[in-house]
């Protein structure tokens, strides 16, 4: 946790023994959980909100992908249609 190994938390635990006094620190461990907890809520929360911003954009881009691809065949068959109708009417 941290890159703090099992020597250096008994020096800090030690310390914070010596400076808070042993009826301080169940406190000060709840008052950080409740912290910590928090931070974790918060970044969950952060993290689902640009998710759900995510899916829109993909639905818009998806949107306009149709599109383009419905005018670009629409534009073809319109300039094959008449080239078509050349042909026929010169074979005739």
């Amino acid at each position: 946790m941290f890159g703090v190994g099992t020597s250096e938390l008994v020096i800090i635990l030690i310390i914070a023994l010596l400076i808070l006094g042993p009826k301080e620190i169940p406190k000060v461990a709840r008052t950080i959980g409740k912290g910590m907890r928090e931070l974790q809520r918060a970044k969950d929360e952060l993290k689902k909100n640009i998710e759900f911003e995510d899916d829109p954009i993909s639905d818009i881009k998806s949107d306009l992908t149709d599109m383009i691809n419905e005018t670009k065949e629409d534009i073809q068959s319109e300039f094959k249609s008449p080239a078509s109708d050349d042909k026929k009417n010169l074979r005739s």
